[in-house]
């Protein structure tokens, strides 16, 4: 049994040769190449869906985030007003108990002088 030679049958005998070594030799080249393109465009096109995917992700997250700014400043708009409103009603009710109380004072004022009068009038008559 010669190196090279292959047997399909005891009787026919093949050279290397024969079955095209070139010819293979392309073949194996041209299917590894092929390997080689496919798995280059694989991996570009999950770089591209990945991108996509976290393109998507932001786009999606920032709109949420604008949505709870919104409401988020609506909300503190009208707590706000409310909270003004509340401040304005609290101050005009102080300021008319402060000029209930201003009149109240100044009625007893008048009780008070006539009062220490007729003490200090009594006072220097007796």
């Amino acid at each position: 049994n010669p190196v090279g030679y292959l047997y399909r049958n005891p009787h026919q005998r093949l050279d290397v040769s024969d079955l095209g070594k070139a010819d293979i030799l392309r073949q194996i080249k041209d299917a590894e190449e092929k390997v080689r393109s496919l798995t280059k465009e694989a991996e570009e096109k999950r770089r591209q869906l990945q991108a996509e995917g976290k393109r998507a992700a932001i786009l999606r997250t920032d709109g949420a985030e604008a949505t709870l700014r919104k409401q988020l400043d609506a909300r503190m708009a009208e707590a706000q007003s409310r909270i003004d409103q509340k401040k304005r009603t609290v101050l005009a009710e102080g300021e008319k108990k402060a000029a209930a109380l201003a009149a109240t004072a100044q009625n007893r004022m008048g009780t008070a002088k006539e009062f220490v009068l007729s003490e200090f009038e009594r006072t220097i008559d007796a």
